[in-house]
């Protein structure tokens, strides 16, 4: 179901390492590199640990080393400006910021284009709230962020009209904090925590309400592109390999992600089904989903028009891998 609101992502520090690619080290031989994904605990970093485990990259002459965490803030941005990144997974909105700010970056490919995992919870000792009608008091992660734009749209989407509260946490572990001490009825509690523990229960799945978002791309500087053409081409198409594989393999993929995270297989399995039905992943571009995240962006920053389709590149794709840009874009 289509809605007006649509969804904020925000990790412009990650954004900012990649325009630091273009100084420093022989970029033009780079083939062997650590990858940044944001939120790197999370199902985002699936196809990854796959490409990795089934040499998808190493075997178009690729080597991934570490999947560094890309989560902003001070200390993120000299980790990572302190190693060779010059390819990452990182927040789509992150790369429309980077741009109004006058980053040069460039996408070379899809990667997490569902709003799955960003789930709003309960204490189950919660007698009160069962369902998204029954929440007054929710909580976010930081303002305009993905999870305070999913408090607004969700409610429209479901229908529901009671008064909402709405409280800026200030990260992840700190709504957790608020829901534990009783202050609000849900906040974000991610997958890898959740299988963990049973002291949460799921009362908004995000994704059956919101069935297309452009979470996160693969970006580089236009400067490692051109120099390193056949280096992007082989990350996106490991990738894509690594999504078919996903499909086809997902009990691996779970075995590979609960070693990740250190939860059991079982929870990682459902994990990974639930992100296959989703179409969590995908290396071509989604119109529809790319066009969510762009209105996002336009609803946050009060903007009449937001130039966008320069940023996406095509020629990196691999030809049987399904792909639209918004009809703008063409």
């Amino acid at each position: 179901m289509r809605t007006k609101y649509a969804l904020a992502v925000g990790t412009s520090a990650a954004a900012l390492v990649l325009s630091a690619c273009g100084g420093g080290g022989d970029e033009a031989s780079a083939t062997s590199f650590d990858i940044a994904v944001s939120n790197a605990t999370e199902p985002y970093s699936v196809p990854w640990l796959v490409g990795k485990d089934q040499g998808f990259f190493e075997k178009r002459g690729v080597t991934i080393g570490d999947i560094v965490p890309s989560k902003g803030g001070g200390t993120t941005i000299r980790n990572m400006l302190s190693g060779d990144l010059p390819i990452a997974d990182v927040g789509f909105n992150s790369v429309l910021e980077s741009r109004g700010a006058g980053t040069p970056l460039t996408i070379v490919s899809g990667a997490t284009q569902s709003v799955y995992g960003l789930d709003f919870y309960a204490l189950d000792s919660n007698e009160r709230v069962w369902d998204i009608k029954d929440i007054r008091k929710w909580a976010y992660t930081n303002p305009h962020s993905v999870t305070q734009a999913l408090s607004f749209m969700l409610p429209e989407v479901a229908g529901t009209t009671q008064e909402i509260e709405r409280t800026s946490s200030g990260g992840v572990g700190e709504g957790v904090a608020l829901l534990e001490a009783g202050g609000v009825d849900v906040a974000v509690v991610p997958p890898s925590v959740v299988a963990k523990t049973d002291k949460f229960r799921m009362v908004v799945s995000s994704a059956d309400y919101l069935k297309k978002f452009q979470q996160s791309v693969i970006t580089t500087s236009p400067e490692y592109a051109e120099r390193n053409p056949d280096t992007v081409k082989a990350v996106v198409e490991g990738y894509a390999e690594s999504v078919r594989y996903i499909r086809k393999n997902p009990d691996r993929a779970a075995k590979l992600y609960a070693d990740h995270v250190d939860i059991d297989t079982e929870s990682a399995k459902s994990l990974v089904d639930k992100a296959i039905k989703y179409d969590n992943w995908g290396a071509g571009y989604d119109a529809e989903a790319i066009e969510q995240a762009v209105e996002a962006q336009r609803i946050a920053t009060d903007a009449k028009k937001l130039e966008y389709c320069d940023l996406f590149r095509t020629e990196y794709l691999p030809k049987d891998v399904p792909s639209k840009l918004p009809a703008e874009c063409e």
